[in-house]
């Protein structure tokens, strides 16, 4: 392979990697922008959008390829300066859709000057699996070794690099006119004109969308939820483009290999749904599965001939990684914080039912009951556990050891929660797809029934593998209470059963109550869902007393 078509084929895996690429980044980039969850995911939907919108066009240019693609790179060069050296969300959000914009040029410039023979078709093949899956494993990587702002800077000279290869290439029709063929057989998501079919556009959308289920909300997941390095969960997600490379070059019908690509990869993310525990090893099998999906569906739904075939079929795949974003990352943002508002109210009832001293207890709960970040929360939660930990005695460590597991526990598995509504809309995208392709080959049920054996037996699994839940117990009914002992134990299990006379009283949990006396935010929301005021002292004292 000649350096120029390597630099070139690097360029258009770049220009597709840049829509996931930043997805490890996105808790930093939240941090260092002041930016919401839905913001962040607009750094990478609006990269999604724009490529979608400007990749038809870009094949209508009746111009040189080369001068497209050094123009293109050139403009991806110059954006990606700026998105590293961006200081606000709204300048990079701008500076992402220019991103965008010179993307489109290189992809359909690289498509047309490419060797058009059976390499050149296997070389784009490879780049566009590649591009599509490697985004966050190679965005964690530079994020953990140097920053967040590196994952565009290092994009500078790759750019510029592939802005000579395409200025220096071999000319070639305009965009417009060319013909380049890269593969002779005719593919199955065109029809005897080389237009392409609605249903297969739709299909590859649909299947684009839900791979944003592993290319997002996974990485989201090993991030926000389970605390993970950014380079631990790059080398936790390069388990999809392998597998997705190895898979790409497995034979068959392209219909065929697309409908069982579907159901792989609807039965691997559905599988995510139920991993039990923070542990990275649950997500290998999904992602396997999930990758070899991509690998045989991708190349199957997006076989092109031209470059106007190219642009509106990659034009399909972004729409439909765009739409997904825009449903999902509300759904996430919204379910992290509420599974956040839970894990406070068990943490406060962990604190309140373990074996230590009041005053111990008085330091947990500004470790436990203060507001933890959606961001980061079990490193947050992590860290301030560390620091009280500090000020407990040697004896009460055992009993802080086991409140700091559970709590930890309660934490992940809430959040984990919050993203399974997502993880099964992504399921059923890909689900869509395969019944939308039609097809009852022997391999297509095989694929169904592995999917349904991976994803089913995750589901089975997990209620005897995950901890035990933290329950809110009824204050209107008896339980045990910490009885450490002396006069200051007394006087704690004494507080404790006033605080659930008046919980039950006011019809709440004692973990509210608890929660409104110390917390300004849970205090109004008590007021507002109960309708009293949990800080008015002498109907406090009144409600404890049975008044």
């Amino acid at each position: 392979m000649g350096i120029r078509r390597a630099l070139l084929l690097i360029a258009a895996a770049l220009a597709l990697a840049d829509a996931s690429i930043v997805t490890i980044a996105l808790p930093p980039i939240i941090d260092e922008l002041d930016a919401s969850v839905e913001g962040a995911a607009a750094v990478l939907g609006v990269y999604t959008l724009v490529l979608a919108v400007a990749l038809p066009p870009a094949s209508w240019l009746r111009a040189s390829p080369r001068v497209v693609g050094a123009a293109g790179a050139g403009l991806l060069a110059a954006a990606s300066l700026g998105c590293g050296l961006a200081d606000s969300l709204d300048v990079l959000l701008a500076l992402r859709a220019l991103q965008a914009g010179g993307a489109a040029a290189v992809l359909v410039a690289v498509f047309t000057l490419v060797d058009g023979g059976g390499a050149g078709r296997r070389a784009w093949n490879a780049a566009a699996v590649f591009g599509f899956a490697a985004g966050p494993a190679l965005g964690g990587a530079l994020t953990q070794a140097l920053d967040w702002r590196a994952i565009f800077l290092t994009q500078v000279p790759i750019a510029l690099a592939a802005s000579v290869a395409a200025a220096t290439s071999v000319d070639l029709l305009p965009l417009r006119e060319s013909n380049t063929t890269l593969e002779p057989a005719q593919p199955a998501s065109l029809n005897a004109r080389g237009s392409i079919h609605a249903s297969s556009a739709a299909t590859l959308a649909l299947v684009s969308a839900a791979l944003t289920g592993v290319l997002f909300l996974l990485v989201l997941l090993l991030v926000t939820g389970w605390s993970t390095t950014p380079l631990a969960a790059a080398a936790t997600v390069t388990v999809l483009p392998i597998a997705a490379l190895a898979a790409a070059r497995i034979p068959g019908e392209p219909t065929t290999r697309a409908a069982a690509g579907a159901l792989l990869i609807a039965g691997g993310v559905g599988a995510l749904a139920s991993v039990p525990e923070a542990n990275v090893l649950w997500t290998i099998p999904p992602q396997v599965m999930a990758g070899v999906g991509m690998g045989l569906a991708l190349p199957a739904l997006a076989t092109e001939r031209t470059a106007a075939q190219a642009a509106n079929l990659l034009a399909a795949r972004h729409a439909g990684i765009t739409i997904a974003l825009a449903i999902l990352a509300p759904i996430a943002a919204t379910r992290i914080d509420g599974a956040v508002a839970t894990v406070r109210e068990q943490g406060t009832a962990l604190v309140l039912d373990a074996r230590l001293p009041p005053l111990d207890k008085l330091e947990l709960a500004g470790a436990i009951v203060g507001d933890i970040d959606p961001v980061d929360p079990r490193g947050q939660l992590e860290r301030s556990l560390d620091r009280a930990a500090n000020k407990i005695d040697k004896e009460d460590r055992p009993a802080y050891a086991a409140l700091f597991r559970r709590a930890d526990e309660a934490l992940v598995a809430g959040v984990q929660s919050a993203f399974v509504p997502a993880f099964a809309v992504c399921a059923a995208l890909a689900l869509i797809a395969a019944l939308l392709l039609r097809r009852s080959d022997p391999w297509v049920v095989t694929a169904a029934i592995a999917a349904v054996v991976l994803a089913g037996g995750a589901y089975l699994a997990r209620p005897s593998l995950e901890p035990e839940p933290v329950a809110i117990a009824n204050p209107c009914q008896a339980r045990d209470l910490p009885s450490t002992g002396g006069i200051d134990g007394a006087l704690q299990d004494v507080a404790l059963t006033a605080l659930d006379r008046a919980a039950c009283r006011y019809g709440s949990s004692r973990e509210e109550l608890a929660l409104a006396l110390v917390d300004d935010g849970a205090r109004a929301a008590y007021q507002r869902d109960h309708g009293v005021d949990p800080r008015d002292v002498l109907g406090l004292v009144g409600a404890a007393l049975g008044l």
